[in-house]
């Protein structure tokens, strides 16, 4: 081996690199977003939890208790009958409700404070955050106003329960998510395929048009997306032993449709880069935003404050929370109506863009 030669390469190589700005781009951007997003933020503490109160107290230790929450774990919001409370926590307004009875005060002063939790179990984070808020303000208001005798907080769960399986919350996140990667991931892969062995061009020499060329590739990797998410159902239900208590072929479908979106994604970056290398590099750029943003893996309350925004521009936002719900919480079309329909019109802007940029390739 001659050390001359392999010198040559060498700088030849990153001769090459330096005249591709997006590519150096991506090398010295990537890590720095990611060391600054994971750096400031992601303590993985949930923060700023939509929670609901209803404080019938009549005296002065419900007012208190509130008051004595810890700053910024909790966003709290009020309502008049413990009934709106339970509806706020079911219809997903909410993600918890704080009941303070009647005679808390009186109850306080007698030493025995009991204190009534609703809820939303599919997110365990979450759940354990408002918990563990509420104890902390107990003791801190106990110590004023109680005379030393224990308090009893019962925690009534309007979806899933404390015993809920880890599995069971975590799956519908973790199978969008597997679907965002393979099917982002195999679209390019086809596309950056066809163009590098040359039949991109005899294609388009042929009567067939952007649009069937699309539609074909989308068609036959959306057979691959339903096997996909068999194998992912199949896994939960059968090794993982999930119990999910919605439409399983429901949230399949829903999938399914994530699926083709990001079939048409693919195909759009693909179409869109100027090598097979710049192809490769949209996967990180597209699936890292996703991962940490979208609420698939934990929660959105898990999230700092600045980086939720983002939340809302993601795909992966839409097909995690459908399907969290249509599992977790058993709705229906009319719960996940918004989420469906985000998914389409994601679905429809992804194909109809690879459309365009195919076309004007051919």
């Amino acid at each position: 081996m001659a050390l001359r030669r392999v010198l040559a390469v060498t700088r030849k190589a990153l001769g090459q690199l330096a005249h591709d700005r997006r590519t150096v781009a991506f090398v010295l951007v990537v890590p720095l977003v990611l060391i600054l997003v994971f750096g400031y933020g992601f303590g993985g503490q949930p923060t700023h939890i939509a929670t609901v109160v209803v404080n019938e107290d009549q005296g002065t230790v419900g007012s208190a208790l509130l008051a004595a929450l810890p700053s910024g774990v909790l966003d709290l919001s009020t309502v008049s009958s413990n009934a709106s409370a339970w509806s706020a926590v079911h219809s997903g307004a909410d993600r918890a409700a704080i009941v303070i009875g009647p005679n808390f005060t009186a109850m306080a002063k007698a030493g025995s404070i009991q204190l009534t939790l609703y809820l939303d179990g599919t997110s365990p984070t979450v759940a354990g955050a408002v918990v563990s808020a509420v104890e902390s303000a107990l003791q801190s208001v106990f110590s004023s106003h109680g005379n030393g005798s224990a308090f009893r907080v019962t925690s009534d769960y309007v979806y899933g329960s404390s015993t809920t399986p880890f599995i069971d919350t975590i799956a519908p996140g973790i199978m969008a998510l597997a679907i965002l990667f393979i099917t982002t991931v195999l679209s390019i892969i086809v596309l950056v395929r066809e163009r590098s062995a040359g039949l991109l061009e005899r294609l388009f020499a042929s009567p067939l048009r952007a649009s069937e060329f699309v539609a074909g590739h989308a068609l036959s990797l959306t057979v691959v997306a339903v096997a996909q998410v068999a194998v992912l159902f199949t896994v939960a239900l059968v090794i993982f032993h999930a119990s999910f208590s919605g439409n399983v072929l429901f949230a399949y479908a829903v999938l399914v449709l994530f699926g083709v979106g990001n079939l048409g994604l693919g195909m759009l970056l693909s179409a869109a880069a100027r090598s097979e290398f710049q192809a490769i590099q949209f996967i990180p750029l597209l699936l890292i935003p996703q991962i940490l943003f979208a609420g698939a893996l934990f929660p959105l309350e898990a999230i700092p404050v600045a980086f939720r925004p983002i939340s809302v521009i993601l795909p992966l936002t839409y097909a995690a929370r459908a399907v969290q719900d249509i599992l977790l919480r058993g709705w229906g079309v009319g719960g996940v109506a918004l989420d469906i329909l985000a998914l389409g019109i994601y679905a429809a802007l992804m194909l109809g863009g690879a459309i365009l940029l195919v076309r004007r390739q051919a």
